[in-house]
């Protein structure tokens, strides 16, 4: 199974708020194979996100929907909206044809369904390359305007794309890996972003001890460690609200820590804008994980 495969069926199994079902539905489907009132399909050769589209057809509209299997070298799957009624409906929901190509933002009633709509867009069109071999997230859009659109929306999140062409597709794409680690984030998969700054971090670590001629794995090992838990007892806690009522010096180094993740205690005390030992810095990451800790217990 393959990296992006493992991604998108994270993402599909994410619990849904109410408000945000709408929002999601549309960007799945407004992002699929087709989107009008002749045809309202989604194919993929994922049996989970055609189980979704019907899924979200049903729990939204009231839409009747129907899953078909072919291909022949492999299995794909077309789940479809089966009458014109309920195509019309989706239609009519979402002022489709109103703004050709522009999303309708007025579907999002807070900041989490416009997330929730680009979860279904990249579920629908997106792609995401092993963080091993290369950093790039794409999704293939069926027309300019959508893609266009689709870049504002990003945007407004403070993730830059850019635009290209494939065919009679274009092609929006991410490059730069703390973009896509935000847009993981943001999508729900924060613990596919915390993998890839772990990847970061181990050929980071990896080629700074090469350029020294010294590679030593055990070292490699304990800096890496250190780094995740270090960074996921801070991440919990600023997802939970928790980060900012923490005394002002634990605050400052989970913030020191975040802002270079790749870096040896050492070189975060030189970094540091306050004066700082290493045996400080270590104590405050200590405490930071502590807590963590016992919050999980």
């Amino acid at each position: 199974m393959s990296f992006c495969i493992d991604v998108k069926n994270e993402l599909a199994a994410l619990r849904v708020p109410g408000c945000c079902r709408p929002a999601l539905a549309y960007g799945l489907m407004l992002f699929s194979r087709s989107f009008s009132y002749k045809r309202m399909a989604l194919q993929t050769t994922n049996l989970n996100m055609a189980k979704l589209f019907c899924e979200l057809a049903r729990k939204v509209y009231g839409a009747d929907t129907v899953i078909t299997e072919g291909g022949k070298s492999r299995i794909t799957y077309r789940a479809e909206i089966s009458s014109d009624a309920d195509r019309l409906k989706v239609l009519a929901s979402v002022d489709f044809g109103i703004e050709d190509g522009v999303i309708n933002t007025s579907v999002f009633n807070r900041e989490c369904c416009a997330a929730a709509f680009l979860r279904g867009v990249f579920l629908a069109c997106g792609s995401l390359s092993d963080p091993e071999k290369e950093y790039r997230a794409e999704f293939l859009v069926k027309t300019k305007e959508n893609a266009d659109s689709l870049i504002e929306l990003l945007k407004e999140f403070g993730i830059s794309a850019r635009i290209s062409s494939r065919g009679k597709y274009s092609v929006v794409y991410i490059k730069e890996s703390g973009m896509i680690e935000d847009l993981l984030t943001l999508l729900g998969a924060s613990n596919v972003s915390l993998d890839i700054m772990n990847t970061k971090i181990v050929k980071s670590v990896k080629n700074n001890i090469n350029r020294r001629g010294n590679c030593d794995s055990g070292n490699i090992s304990k800096t890496v460690e250190a780094s995740i838990n270090q960074r996921r007892a801070i991440e919990h806690l600023r997802k939970i609200g928790m980060l900012s009522s923490l005394p002002l010096e634990l605050q400052n180094a989970a913030e020191l820590r975040s802002k270079y993740p790749n870096s040896t205690l050492k070189e975060l005390c030189k970094l540091s804008e306050e004066s700082i030992t290493l045996s400080g810095l270590n104590h405050r990451l200590k405490k930071i994980i502590e807590i963590y800790e016992n919050l999980r217990k």
